[in-house]
């Protein structure tokens, strides 16, 4: 169970428990009218920007029939007139101006116009009858129709954050309407084409946005845009960049143009156009053949109906906010009646827990509250009647519990003091059997073998190579000798015999000692002893046993195979020797026990080597301690006083 009910007090938990339900419901209704409201928005949008796309269209196409309808009236025109070149090209000149159109040109064959004008869009369908179209045009065909119409068509590129990129849209996309002028006697009949270039052409991108969104052309944020697109660049736009020009030579989206232009699909959905969320509208502007060779785009400002829903959310909130603070208000006022007597029923069974009697509460109406103030009357009774009888036992019981607690003082007091003697006496049983353990089982074979050896050298000749392994056997039973002094000095506290000892010259004889008698091929031994080190004040052969003894150690860890490095350090007021081993290292509990006397994890060991080995640091004044882990090897570190400081 949390803490927090148990922290909350009855009314809390009763207002929380009525308004609970209310606030769930509450929320459930605010999220449920918000997705109402969300879809109901986001549908009008796109009804509205689906709607704004088809004006558009419907512009664009008004625009080609409009120029159909002018290209077919002026051919009329031109019925019957006089063909001399000059005089008609500037008739046709005073046509274009009047119409207020990009181009207006015969291609006939005895007439004014490039003899290339076969390569031009609509002429084989325009022969049969009037006709118009959006086209493609390239640089040639541009120059055939009118001189300098290439120019204008020209679109700098720009990358997506609107510096130029260097390269230019060269080709035009043109609205373009053809109608047949017959010839006399019957010749081929001439063709007079209009149109009007769609690149650069911001008033009829102004008009567009203009006719759906109303407003001038040039508003600082207007609520729409609209674009014209040749493939995937805008040619013609009423976006701006953030410099206030038009943003002509960007281009539309990869996803837009896969859909739009890749798949000839209209495009409905939101996106990030120059540096605004528009809700965006696409439909493929169609070529010769039914092919998309641009783009019809319009799109309304997302910011206005973000604020709208936001409001939406906003009044949503308030409301289940007020909801809420009313059911608050209504719980709390209900809880009150109902927990104060509760509340009263507290009061009283603490101040009978206090120690107060005659505590008695007033009964209302027969419902759960009144049968539980009875209930709690008849308790109050019957305490006050247990608690004359508990004060006559506990008289009693203290006399008692007096005399018992006295009683049981001084047995403990014996028992500790027992415990005491008995620890003290095992102890000192124990040493004692290890020092006669030591002189009877070491000191005895010892002497023979010294004895046998002085035997065996005495008979030798003074030059026989035997006597060189002789001695030897004699320094080491002197040794072993020394050994058990050494015990015997740890069990007594015997005084040390100092002396100034090297002790890089000591552990490297200790390591040649140990590993010419067992020899380790697969060892490898390093140590590290800086230049200047001093030597310590210390008893020679307690040393040498202690770092024999961890060095036996460490190489019995290794089974002879492995990486054991010595290395020595000092200051001004000790020597460190630390020795490292690639053993399998020790758990946590062997690594506590390992300084107590007969402790030991080998099998056939006696487990007095480091305990030895501890008394010796000891008595030198020093520590001694070991960090390893399983899996990590060992490293014993041995602090000792430095001489002279």
């Amino acid at each position: 169970m949390s803490p927090l009910p148990r922290l909350l007090g009855l009314r809390t938990k009763l207002t929380l428990a009525a308004l609970a339900p209310l606030f769930i419901v509450l929320v459930l209704v605010a999220l449920c009218a918000f997705w109402l409201i969300n879809e109901w928005i986001l549908g009008e949008t796109q009804k509205r920007v689906r709607q704004d796309l088809a004006t558009a269209h419907e512009v664009l196409s008004g625009e080609s029939d409009r120029l159909l309808d002018r290209v077919r009236l002026l051919a009329r025109s031109l019925e019957g007139a006089g063909r001399e070149p000059e005089a008609l090209l500037n008739r046709l000149d005073r046509l274009r101006a009047a119409e207020k159109l990009d181009f207006l040109c015969l291609i006939a064959p005895d007439g004014p116009g490039d003899p290339h004008g076969a390569a031009l869009p609509l002429l084989s369908e325009a022969a049969a009858g009037p006709v118009s179209a959006t086209v493609l045009l390239h640089p040639a065909q541009l120059e055939t129709l009118a001189p300098g119409l290439a120019l204008r068509a020209r679109v700098p590129l720009r990358g997506p954050d609107g510096e130029p990129t260097g390269a230019t849209e060269e080709r035009g996309m043109a609205l373009l309407a053809a109608s047949p002028l017959p010839s006399p006697h019957g010749a081929a009949p001439a063709l007079l084409l209009g149109g009007i270039l769609l690149n650069n052409n911001l008033a009829l991108a102004d008009r567009i946005r203009s006719m759906i969104y109303g407003g001038a052309a040039d508003e600082a944020r207007p609520p729409g845009s609209a674009t014209l697109f040749l493939d995937e660049v805008r040619i013609a736009t009423t976006i701006r960049l953030r410099d206030g020009r038009r943003a002509l030579g960007t281009r539309i989206s990869a996803e837009v143009a896969e859909a739009v232009l890749g798949r000839g699909q209209i495009w409905l959905d939101r996106a990030r156009v120059v540096d605004r969320w528009y809700l965006t509208g696409y439909e493929p502007v169609l070529g010769e053949g039914g092919r998309p060779i641009g783009a019809l785009y319009v799109g309304l400002l997302e910011a206005p109906f973000t604020h709208l829903k936001a409001q939406a959310v906003n009044t949503l909130l308030s409301l289940l906010l007020l909801g809420v603070g009313l059911g608050y208000f209504i719980a709390r006022i209900l809880s009150l009646r109902i927990s104060r007597p509760l509340l009263e029923l507290g009061e009283a069974a603490r101040r009978i827990g206090t120690g107060a009697r005659q505590v008695r509460l007033p009964v209302p109406a027969g419902d759960e509250l009144g049968r539980l103030s009875r209930s709690f009357n008849q308790m109050a009774e019957e305490l006050d009647r247990q608690q004359q009888e508990l004060k006559s036992l506990n008289r009693h019981l203290e006399e008692k519990v007096e005399e018992r607690t006295a009683l049981l003082e001084h047995k403990s007091l014996e028992l500790l003091q027992a415990q005491r003697e008995l620890v003290r006496s095992e102890r000192l049983a124990a040493l004692g059997e290890l020092a006669a353990g030591v002189a009877h089982e070491i000191n005895n074979p010892a002497a023979i073998i010294r004895g046998n050896a002085e035997i065996l050298e005495a008979g030798l000749a003074i030059d026989a190579p035997e006597r060189e392994e002789t001695r030897e056997i004699l320094k080491q039973t002197e040794r072993i000798s020394r050994i058990t002094t050494n015990l015997l000095r740890f069990s007594r506290e015997q005084a040390l015999q100092p002396e100034a000892v090297d002790l890089s010259r000591l552990i490297r004889d200790i390591l040649a000692q140990i590993t010419h008698q067992s020899p380790a091929p697969g060892l490898e031994t390093r140590i590290d002893f800086p230049e200047g080190m001093l030597p310590v004040q210390g008893d020679r052969e307690g040393l040498r046993q202690l770092f024999t003894n961890i060095l036996l150690n460490a190489l019995q860890a290794m089974e002879g195979s492995g990486k054991l490095r010595v290395r020595g350090s000092f200051d001004e007021q000790a020597v460190e020797i630390s020795i490292s081993d690639s053993g399998p290292g020790m758990p946590p509990e062997v690594q506590e026990k390992i300084f107590n006397p007969f402790f030991t994890t080998k099998s056939g060991g006696t487990g007095l080597g480091l305990s030895l080995s501890y008394g010796i640091v000891r008595a030198h004044q020093g520590r001694i301690g070991v960090d390893t882990a399983p899996g990590q090897g060992t490293t014993f570190r041995i602090w000792l006083p430095r001489v002279g400081g």
